[in-house]
């Protein structure tokens, strides 16, 4: 949700933007459009690494195949054991790969996560922190007329 909803309260019809009550009952809708966006990022990211778990599995299943191959045609002991080093280096190379791959995803989507978060609370036109607290103070003394005036 990069682009700016043009929903809620406007100085344009009306209400005044940044008035206290406005801002309450307007806080919900801003609260689900960045869960919404948090979780349409977070399947994103759990698909990411579905495959590369997957492309994972598949080179080594394929690796594995290939060696069990080569095992049965083994006729020394040279042979063997050349095919199970060749094993060994491909499973420590591939997990090296797997984990910088997986670590590089979750910094991805952490990335992407503060950047929603930060997008959230931009100041652009947004209330103030004083406009709030002063919208909570009012609801809380049931004074919400006064609060508006400020």
């Amino acid at each position: 949700m990069t682009a700016k909803s043009t929903r809620g309260p406007s100085a344009a019809n009306g209400e005044d933007p940044v008035s206290p009550m406005n801002l309450v009952t307007d806080l919900p809708r801003r609260q689900l459009a960045m869960l919404s966006q948090s979780a349409s990022t977070l399947y994103r990211s759990s698909e990411s690494l579905r495959q590369i778990q997957q492309e994972a599995a598949q080179r080594a299943s394929q690796q594995h195949q290939q060696a069990a191959d080569k095992l049965r045609d083994a006729r020394d002991f040279g042979e063997v054991m050349a095919i199970q080093a060749e094993l060994l280096r491909f499973n420590m190379q591939e997990s090296a790969q797997f984990w910088q791959r997986l670590a590089t995803a979750v910094l991805t989507l952490q990335s992407e996560m503060i950047s929603g978060a930060g997008r959230a609370l931009e100041p652009a036109n947004d209330p103030t922190l004083d406009a709030l607290q002063r919208a909570f103070a009012a609801t809380l003394n049931g004074s919400a007329t006064e609060a508006a005036t400020h």
